[in-house]
Parts: structure tokens; sequence; C-alpha cells
């Protein structure tokens, strides 16, 4: 994932100029952009392994008569261990790794963001400054 947002910073340092400050940070279209579709990526592809692993239960409930009708350990069968402890850890666990991933991704991708301000900034000062010298200029030649 970071590699990605790496790989954004060189297009998203193409600043517009259109921005929003609150408080010391300043977010600019490209970077709210960057963020957005980083953080997509990321819920999409756990949602996917979350529905693909939920859908997978009833599927090999209908396909796969052993999963539902032959008692592996104190008369359990696999369907009911799988349904009624496994499943919970396997949700903590899909969790847990979401969570871990998406902190280090807002890591990255503050710094990604503090570098579009940034380079917005320094945009924004030199228009700033060429204006200013413009103006100088022209009242200086009247």
């Amino acid at each position: 994932m970071a590699s990605n947002a790496g790989g954004n910073a060189a297009n998203a340092k193409k600043a517009s100029g259109v921005q929003m400050q609150h408080g010391d940070h300043i977010d600019t279209i490209e970077s709210v952009d960057v963020v957005f579709r980083e953080q997509r990526k990321l819920s999409f592809t756990f949602a996917a392994v979350f529905f693909i692993v939920t859908l997978s239960i009833p599927v090999m409930t209908i396909w796969w008569k052993a999963w539902y009708a032959t008692p592996i350990w104190g008369g359990f069968t696999m369907n009911y261990l799988v349904v009624s402890l496994l499943y919970y850890f396997f949700l903590w666990m899909l969790s847990f790794t979401y969570i871990k991933k998406a902190d280090k991704l807002d890591a990255n991708l503050a710094h990604l963001a503090d570098e579009i301000a940034a380079a917005t900034a320094r945009e924004t000062d030199e228009v700033a400054t060429i204006t200013t010298s413009s103006a100088l200029e022209s009242e200086g030649g009247e």
C-alpha cells in the first residue's frame, strides 16, 4: 500500500491550488483524493475477504456432505466448530489486521498530505512573489 501511496505522490504533488486549512493542517483536493483512493482499496480488499469466507460456509454446507454430517470431535461437525468458534476468531483477526493496516496507511498518507501541502504552499508563495513583482514593475513603469 505504501508503494502505491508513494507512486501517487508524484501525480498528487501537482497541486491545483484549491485547499482547505484545519488548524495547522492543509488539505488539498489531490491529497484528499489520494487518501480516499487508498482507503477505498484497503476497505474493498478486506470486505471481499470477509464476504468470500462468510459465503463459503453455506456453500460448503450445500456441496460437501462431510462438512456438516461427519462428527470430528465429541459429536461436533466441522461446520458446527467453524460457525461456533473459528469464525469468530477469523473475524477478530480480520478486524485486528485491518486496523493495523489502516493505521499504517494513515501514517503514510499523512506524510504524503504534508508533502502536498508544502508543495502547494511553495507554489502559492511563488505566485504571490511573481504577482507582487509584476505589480511593482507596473507601478514603476507608470
